[in-house]
């Protein structure tokens, strides 16, 4: 056989196998994708992690498979992500505890600005403000008043030294000027729980719905910037005269920092086609959710505002957790 058509096969079998390269990587995904959700089963965010799987699954045609990783505030499944392949088949969909976690805990040793890969934003979400029945209070206002005229002698449900709504209703204190006793339970159900009991005077959740609709809590104001489309006639803390304290968690999707751009790329365009369908947007508001989308950038720039907030928060309350 002549050397130039020896020659001109190597080449084509070279272009053949460069075209295959190309084929393989723009494949993604090509085999079931782990989503990484570090909460047990049936919490808000593992129920919006699923509807989410579940479009993903739908547009991109490979199963988008949960994995609950709860356990050390949310630090276990952050840590399996991060020490998973970069091939974009393993994701983490969480809320804000990701960005405030090693704030509060020395054991998190991550850096929430640079050891994952921001994939998108979801949504955002106020919590209700709720208090027990027995307070003589109709309104946000009114309650702030007689915060202010029984000082200490009201207390605030959290879920846990350091969670988010720790840090919430000491940055309520600090825009009011009242003083109320911070009582830590596992969870803010477990705090409006307590609040239908009678235990505590107030929590703040955004799950508090079936408590506010059997009747067992008040609800006085929603913390996001619009109103939740669960409770139209409820106002927003500015509507309710304190536009101070506006607070909004987030739900997201990461990846292992490193992760090929081109999944990236993929799951970006694909959360966003699902966050405009109105099946999904739909979905969002039953569970108080206002959609967000937008690039990886954009989530960045949440993460980063969201670890100002708290350690601004830390600073005026005087906070320590290390």
């Amino acid at each position: 056989m002549p050397v130039t058509t020896i020659s001109r096969r190597l080449v084509l079998l070279a272009m053949a196998g460069g075209a295959a390269g190309v084929r393989a990587q723009a494949a993604y995904p090509d085999k079931p994708v782990k989503v990484i959700v570090p909460f047990s089963a049936g919490g808000i965010t593992d129920i919006m992690g699923r509807i989410f799987a579940d479009k993903l699954q739908q547009l991109l045609g490979q199963a988008f498979v949960i994995d609950n990783r709860s356990g050390a505030g949310t630090r276990m499944g952050t840590e399996a992500v991060m020490h998973a392949p970069k091939d974009g088949y393993t994701l983490y969909f969480t809320n804000a505890t990701y960005a405030s976690l090693p704030l509060t805990d020395a054991s998190a040793k991550y850096d929430p600005e640079k050891d994952l890969d921001p994939v998108g934003s979801v949504a955002t979400y106020g919590l209700a403000i709720v208090v027990k029945n027995a307070l003589p209070v109709k309104t946000l206002r009114e309650f702030i008043a007689y915060a202010r005229q029984n000082p200490n002698k009201l207390s605030y449900g959290s879920a846990g030294v350091g969670s988010g709504t720790h840090f919430d209703g000491e940055h309520l204190k600090n825009q009011t000027k009242i003083d109320m006793v911070h009582v830590p339970y596992r969870s803010t159900s477990l705090a409006v729980q307590g609040v239908a009991s009678g235990d505590i005077d107030m929590a703040m959740d955004g799950g508090a719905k079936p408590f506010v609709d059997a009747g067992k809590v008040r609800i006085l104001a929603v913390t996001g910037a619009e109103r939740d489309p669960r409770f139209p006639n409820v106002p927003t803390t500015t509507e309710a005269g304190f536009p101070n304290f506006v607070v909004e968690s987030f739900m997201a999707m990461f990846a292992p920092a490193g992760t090929r751009p081109d999944a990236v790329r993929t799951l970006n365009q694909a959360l966003n086609t699902a966050i405009a369908d109105p099946v999904i947007r739909a979905k969002l508001a039953e569970q108080g959710m206002t959609p967000v989308g937008g690039a990886p950038s954009d989530l960045l720039r949440m993460v980063n505002s969201r670890i100002t907030e708290y350690k601004t928060i830390m600073a005026e309350s005087n906070l320590k957790f290390k």
